[in-house]
């Protein structure tokens, strides 16, 4: 019983590996995010940054990728159910791609903070 629960579980990370792949793929601003990440993480070496800096920018490009996956997901799901144009899924789309930005916005001030 214990072995199937953890094959199980060990399975849905297959899952989430398929959505990452997808957003690799498919996602050009997912793409972007992650290449933020890696020179955050490059510049971080560099200038070997305290371990609590290293958890500030971890939690940012934590955050920034989520959003970014939840964006493409509320986008993928507004196609699904509206493929022709609709003010109240613009709205929605608007609204997700908005709160990208915020967070995208907040994490470029804290690296500045912590790189400046």
């Amino acid at each position: 019983m214990k072995n199937v629960f953890l094959a199980k579980r060990l399975h849905s990370f297959k899952y989430a590996l398929n959505g990452l792949w997808h957003l690799w793929k498919k996602e050009i601003n997912f793409r972007i995010h992650i290449f933020a990440t890696i020179t955050a993480t490059a510049l971080g070496w560099l200038i070997e940054i305290t371990r609590t800096k290293w958890l500030l920018i971890m939690i940012c490009v934590g955050i920034v990728l989520g959003a970014e996956a939840f964006n493409s997901a509320i986008e993928r799901i507004c196609d699904l159910i509206s493929p022709e144009k609709n003010t109240q899924i613009k709205i929605i789309k608007d609204i997700s791609a908005a709160a990208v930005l915020i967070v995208s916005a907040m994490a470029a001030i804290i690296g500045l903070f912590i790189f400046c």
